[in-house]
């Protein structure tokens, strides 16, 4: 799982649960679920009330080790992300020379749903 705070200030949980990433023979998939659905906290508790570290439960891969946690309080609008998702890094894993990478990709809709596919391209002369 990781965790960062990105230039939102949001706090961003990604996972690496199976159903949240995975592939099949129509490719990759990146799925959000629910987190009331796949993890024991509560509704109520997203809204108020509970602790998320990530560093406690030795899953956080930030830097930033003030970044790994989160307490929901809805007194000062600190929610827990009602939504997770996957996130996938491909940087140094493979090589082109030549060729065309193409991505074909279904984008989801809805609240705390931020879809984005970043490429970055290093050019060497």
């Amino acid at each position: 799982m990781l965790t960062m705070r990105f230039s939102t200030g949001s706090f961003e949980w990604t996972t690496t649960d199976p159903r949240n990433a995975f592939t099949d023979s129509e490719g990759l998939h990146i799925v959000p679920t629910l987190t009331v659905d796949t993890t024991n906290i509560t509704a109520a508790q997203i809204l108020d009330g509970y602790t998320l570290n990530l560093t406690t439960e030795g899953i956080c891969t930030s830097s930033d080790i003030n970044s790994c946690s989160i307490y929901s309080n809805k007194t000062s609008g600190a929610i827990i992300n009602p939504v997770r998702s996957a996130r996938i890094t491909t940087q140094g894993k493979k090589t082109i020379r030549y060729g065309r990478v193409e991505v074909v990709a279904k984008m989801p809709k809805g609240d705390w749903i931020w879809p984005a596919i970043w490429w970055v391209c290093a050019f060497v002369v």
